[in-house]
C-alpha cells in the first residue's frame, strides 16, 4: 500500500483552504450513491490486515479511487470501511479478519464498492438512528486542532472531547462519528490513524493544507490506563499527563505512552500530519471511565495547557 506521507496530506488540502469550513451539523439524507459498483471478493492468506482490501487495478480506475484512500464494501447492504490496496488479479480480496467484519461466508462473494466514505448530510441523529458515518469540521482562530476521528460509538466520546476542547480554547475540530444498531459500530467504521485519506474524508481535505502548529487526537480503548503519545515534545506531554491527572484525582493511572503499536508517534498517524513540522501531535488513549465520566474536564484540561503555550 502507497504510504501517504505528511507532505502529500497537506498538498491534497490546499488547494481547498480552510473557507466554508461548518460550524454545525447540517440536516439531511441517505446513502447509496452513484459511486457504487459491484465485485467479486475473495478471503485470501496473503492480505494481512483486516482493515485492506485488494482492488484490482482496472476496477479502481474504473471507481476514481487510489491506493491508499478508503471505501465502503456493502454485503447483504451493510457496509464497513476499508483501505484500498490495488493488485493485478481479477477479484477483489480481504484477509479473514476483513471477512469476519463484513459478516460474510467463506468463499467467495459479491460485495458493491462504494468511494463515497462519509455520508454527505445526514444529520447526527438520523445518523445515529440509521447507523451511520459522519464527518464534522468546526472552525476556530487559534493554530491548534482537535481531532476525533473515532466518535460517535466507535470509541463513544471522544467527538464530544474534541468539541469541549475546540471551545475551550477556540481550536478547529475534526471529527467523525460512526453508529451501528445492536453495537458493532467499531467493526464498521474504524479506519487506523495512520491510514485516514484526506481525499476519502472531505472536510478533513478542506483543512489538510492549513499549517497547524499543534494538534492533539482524543481516542479510547479498553486498557484501564490513560496513555498520553504523540510526536510533542516530553515537556508538553508531561504538562497534559500533569493536568489529566490533576482533575481526574486518581480515578485512574495517568501515565506517557509505552505502547508501541498506539503510541501516537507514527509519521503518518493523522494527528502528526496535520502539523507544520511533523512533530507536535498528541494522542490520547483512554479507557471507558475517562471518556464516560471525566471526557469534558479530561478536554478542558487538555485545552488550557495549549492555551497557555499560545498565550
Amino acid at each position: 500500500m502507497t504510504n501517504l506521507t505528511r507532505r502529500s496530506f497537506l498538498a491534497s488540502g490546499a488547494v481547498f483552504g480552510i473557507g466554508g469550513i461548518e460550524t454545525r451539523s447540517s440536516s439531511l439524507s441517505t446513502l447509496r450513491s452513484e459511486s457504487e459498483t459491484t465485485l467479486r471478493l475473495k478471503t485470501s492468506g496473503t492480505v494481512e490486515s483486516k482493515d485492506v482490501c485488494y482492488l484490482p487495478r482496472s476496477f479502481a480506475a474504473d471507481c476514481g479511487v487510489s491506493e491508499g484512500q478508503q471505501v465502503r464494501l456493502y454485503y447483504n447492504g451493510d457496509p464497513a470501511l476499508f483501505t484500498v490496496c490495488l493488485h493485478d488479479g481479477k477479484f477483489g480480496a480481504v484477509s479473514e479478519g476483513g471477512r469476519g467484519r463484513l459478516g460474510a461466508s467463506s468463499g467467495s462473494y459479491v460485495v458493491d464498492v462504494d468511494t463515497q466514505v462519509v455520508h454527505p448530510s445526514i444529520g447526527r441523529e438520523a445518523a445515529s438512528e440509521r447507523g451511520e458515518f459522519i464527518e464534522r469540521v468546526v472552525s476556530g482562530a487559534s493554530s491548534v486542532v482537535a481531532l476525533a476521528p473515532h466518535g460517535g460509538y466507535i470509541e463513544y466520546g471522544t467527538d464530544s472531547q474534541a468539541v469541549w476542547f475546540a471551545e475551550r480554547c477556540g481550536a478547529t475540530a475534526w471529527y467523525c462519528s460512526g453508529w451501528w444498531p445492536e453495537g458493532g459500530a467499531y467493526r464498521r467504521w474504524h479506519v487506523p490513524s495512520t491510514e485516514i485519506h484526506p481525499a476519502s474524508f472531505p472536510k478533513l481535505e478542506q483543512i489538510a493544507g492549513s499549517g497547524f502548529d499543534a494538534a492533539v487526537s482524543f481516542h479510547g480503548w479498553s486498557e484501564p490506563h490513560l496513555a498520553v503519545g504523540g510526536t510533542a515534545s516530553e515537556e508538553r506531554r508531561v504538562e497534559i499527563r500533569d493536568a489529566i491527572e490533576a482533575v481526574t484525582e486518581g480515578a485512574f493511572e495517568v501515565r506517557l505512552s509505552t505502547d508501541a503499536t498506539r503510541s501516537g508517534t507514527a509519521s503518518d498517524n493523522v494527528v502528526n500530519r496535520l502539523t507544520t513540522s511533523g512533530r507536535d501531535g498528541v494522542q490520547i488513549e483512554q479507557p471507558s471511565l475517562a471518556r464516560e465520566e471525566y471526557g469534558q474536564c479530561i478536554a478542558e484540561a487538555v485545552a488550557d495547557v495549549f492555551a497557555s503555550r499560545v498565550e
